[in-house]
């Protein structure tokens, strides 16, 4: 048996308990991460290159400080009356505007930034639809675009015309190039979400096919078998015991011949409800083949076990199933019997078989109980 991990109280503080929260924060902590070392690597730069660092760090403080800010807001849960509650938009846009900014900061090692914008779009590489990833990129090369025009104006000697020209235009073309990309990345993961929903889906039909009768919805002779062997190892352990009937619907062939198979199958179905109504929900009734059903009673002793049959007995008797214009009736008989201690469960099911056919050779209709 799979066991859980130990909760872990720092892991928990920081992240949550929630599943989709801990995805959420895990992507933001990530987020700053990245940042962080994006922020280092363009100070250690600066510094070998003999750059002033006090604007440096003010743009470093600032650029942590938004991440931070959305992170708080993710775990705060404050998010999740947002259209993206992971606000990866948020945390792309203001990591690129970030990085425009610190473009205008460092002209001796201004190409920094470019690795930098990549790394942000691959952040949400997985996570933007095509439409978004093209905005984004649209923004992008706005932002260094208004960064380059206004350096070249303030410091040409530093941002040469030619040179920012050049930049952005190779900005022009690997963004948009990026964000095609993101989208189809994108279009993939969602069509595997979609593929792995479909096979979740169909995995549970085939497990309730493989545990239920298709034509009643009752438990099939498979599973009862199983729940019965569980039941009688449990009685073995605890002293108790419980009950199991067999019970076959009367003259059940002449409704087929009469009335065709259709009609059959209408009253395998009606029975099935009527006695799922009858029974208590602790009780578990099973298809066991054709037109015979077994029903458990479990932690019962045969005086209580009796009334609950004559009342599925009574209850089977009194409904009308509708053929065409015409209405017919149902009866079953039952083998009633209890489980008896150091028997084995075959035992038990071949003393309520011979009970069932006493009861069919007493007249039907009827439950005999031994």
């Amino acid at each position: 048996m799979k066991t859980l991990p130990p909760p872990n109280p720092v892991t928990d503080f920081l992240f949550g308990a929630n599943r989709a929260q801990r995805v959420r924060l895990q992507q933001a902590g990530l987020a700053m991460g990245l940042m962080a070392l994006c922020v280092g690597v363009t100070l250690l730069a600066a510094r070998q290159v003999g750059m002033s660092l006090a604007p440096l760090l003010v743009w470093a403080a600032v650029s942590m400080a938004g991440l931070l800010a959305a992170y708080v807001a993710i775990r705060s849960g404050w998010s999740l009356h947002l259209e993206d509650p992971s606000l990866t938009v948020a945390q792309m846009s203001y990591a690129i505007a970030s990085s425009a900014w610190g473009y205008t900061l460092i002209p001796q090692v201004r190409a920094i930034a470019f690795p930098i914008l990549m790394i942000i779009f691959m952040f949400g590489m997985f996570q933007l639809r095509a439409r978004t990833a093209l905005g984004i990129s649209v923004y992008a090369l706005a932002c260094f675009g208004v960064a380059m025009g206004v350096m070249t104006v303030m410091q040409p000697q530093n941002f040469p015309v030619a040179v920012e020209l050049s930049h952005f235009l190779m900005l022009a073309v690997t963004l948009p190039a990026v964000s095609v990309l993101a989208g189809r990345l994108s279009s993939i993961r969602n069509r595997l979400s979609v593929q792995k929903a479909a096979l979740g889906e169909a995995l549970a039909q085939i497990q309730a096919m493989a545990l239920r009768d298709e034509l009643t919805g009752l438990v099939n002779r498979r599973q009862m078998q199983a729940l019965l062997e569980q039941e009688t190892l449990r009685c073995a352990r605890t002293g108790r015991s419980y009950c199991v009937a067999l019970l076959d619907i009367d003259h059940f062939k002449r409704i087929n011949d009469h009335h065709g198979h259709a009609a059959g199958d209408a009253a395998l179905r009606a029975f099935a409800d009527a006695a799922q109504a009858a029974i208590r929900s602790a009780d578990v009734l099973a298809r066991w083949g054709g037109e015979e059903f077994v029903l458990m009673l479990a932690d019962t002793a045969m005086a209580p076990a009796v009334a609950g049959m004559e009342r599925l007995r009574a209850q089977v008797a009194a409904m009308e199933i509708a053929v065409g214009a015409k209405y017919m009736q149902l009866t079953v008989s039952a083998g009633l019997t209890e489980h008896r201690a150091g028997e084995t469960l075959a035992q038990t099911l071949e003393r309520a078989d011979k009970l069932l056919y006493e009861a069919k050779a007493a007249g039907r209709n009827r439950v005999v109980s031994g």
